[in-house]
């Protein structure tokens, strides 16, 4: 018992929120990536202060706290614009998912007061074969132009892009259930998006996914325990 409300306590600690944030932001600038412009706009500065932002949704969502899923709403918008002038052509089709997915996730949270994470159902499978469908048909279309041009150069882009999208529409269609092993999910996820970022060249986003990888872990084993009735947190917002 003490293990579990010991390894409860550091996953849910305001350290832990600290040295994410603080992560992104000294990496970045130590590499001068807040210095990147793209098409005369200062993407650097957009990437660094969004990666903090989401950095914060994640560690607010770990511990069941749903202003994460407000803050959600803004770290979309930031990202798509980020995402589209480093290079993803489908940034503006796939985001608003993500957008919609933040807000349909305050509104369900808001109303589940307990907050307890539930086992995995057929509600699950069922999210994640249609966001990989979704995924899959969203990314195409934006990376051939409204399918006005072949794939070409693009290809490799899409394949990884099209990949991670459909994780991340599974974790965003099952976070308003909050399903215990949709960190599991995540795991892949971040591991996908540290390649994909070093790819795109977005030193910001592959000091956050890396970090993203611990936590992921730790939240995984503790919304389980939770789940099993073993929750040691303070009230959740």
């Amino acid at each position: 018992m003490e293990r579990g409300r010991r390894l409860q306590e550091i996953t849910e600690s305001k350290w832990m929120d600290v040295i994410g944030v603080l992560l992104v932001l000294v990496i970045s600038f130590a590499l001068g990536f807040h210095k990147t412009i793209r098409q005369d706009l200062p993407i650097g500065i957009f990437s660094t202060f969004g990666a903090a932002g989401s950095m914060m949704v994640t560690r607010l969502v770990t511990k069941r706290n749903n202003i994460g899923n407000l803050i959600g709403l803004l770290t979309a918008v930031n990202s798509a614009f980020v995402d589209y002038y480093l290079g993803n052509d489908a940034a503006f089709l796939t985001y608003p998912i993500s957008f919609l997915g933040a807000g349909i996730s305050y509104l369900y949270w808001k109303r589940r007061k307990d907050r307890i994470p539930r086992k995995i159902d057929a509600i699950y499978f069922i999210n994640i074969g249609f966001a990989f469908v979704l995924g899959i048909a969203l990314n195409y279309i934006g990376f051939t132009d409204f399918l006005r041009t072949p794939l070409g150069d693009n290809t490799a882009k899409f394949a990884i892009t099209a990949i991670i999208t459909g994780i991340t529409y599974s974790g965003i269609l099952n976070t308003p259930r909050m399903y215990a092993d949709s960190w599991a999910s995540w795991q892949v996820y971040n591991i996908l998006k540290l390649y994909q970022n070093v790819l795109f060249g977005n030193i910001a986003y592959v000091a956050k996914y890396a970090f993203y990888l611990l936590n992921a872990s730790l939240a995984w084993v503790v919304w389980h325990r939770v789940r099993k009735g073993r929750d040691y947190s303070e009230k959740t917002n």
